[in-house]
């Protein structure tokens, strides 16, 4: 199992290979935080006479301002959480069906995934001609083999996973950061003002 896992999260990164893609490293790991990314450890991190301030206030501060280091700190534990989840249906699977995750893999994933064609290689490579760099069929299309199998798997793979969640009744309740919009009150504002999402337009009249 561990090598399907391992050419499954693979993809993205042959896939940045192939056309040039950046990528991005998850943020480190806070101490204590709630399950979107703020912190709701109440350790008290400095003190003016009786005034407390606490790390779970700091915090929620640094969101206003940062943004994207909490965003990247959900993304990471989001796909954590990804990972968790899929050893686990698999592992469940299998083991009502009395065989190894690596069978099951094989009969309900591996079996199932179409063969990458000569023409589907051409396609790709004419597509994507301009994003390769000048290189040649002969020389990036065993590459482009190699991703477009990949990537038929990793569908074929998260298609199956998708039936075993709905089966399992699978729920997330890992949240991601959300920061409060404050709204002038001379702002056109239409529905109700408790609405559950809102939605901010920004226009530019010419």
């Amino acid at each position: 199992m561990s090598d399907f896992f391992t050419r499954g999260s693979s993809l993205a990164f042959a896939g940045a290979l192939l056309l040039g893609a950046c990528g991005q490293a998850p943020a480190s790991q806070a101490p204590s935080t709630s399950s979107g990314g703020v912190s709701s450890d109440e350790t008290v991190v400095a003190s003016i006479g009786d005034r407390q301030i606490r790390l779970s206030e700091v915090d929620e501060k640094a969101l206003e301002s940062n943004m994207s280091v909490y965003q990247e700190l959900y993304n990471a534990r989001r796909q954590a959480l990804e990972e968790i989840l899929s050893e686990a249906l698999l592992q469940q699977e299998a083991s009502e069906r009395g065989v190894t995750t690596d069978e099951l893999l094989a009969q309900e994933v591996t079996s199932k995934v179409q063969p990458v064609s000569q023409a589907d290689v051409q396609a790709f490579f004419d597509e994507n001609r301009a994003r390769l760099g000048g290189r040649t069929l002969e020389q990036i299309g065993p590459q482009i083999q190699q991703y477009l199998g990949a990537q038929r798997a990793s569908a074929a793979r998260q298609s199956f996973l998708s039936e075993l969640k709905g089966k399992a009744g699978v729920a997330i309740n890992l949240d991601p950061p959300r920061v409060p919009v404050q709204i002038a009150s001379s702002e056109r504002i239409k529905g109700p003002a408790d609405a559950p999402v809102t939605i901010i337009e920004y226009s530019d009249f010419q």
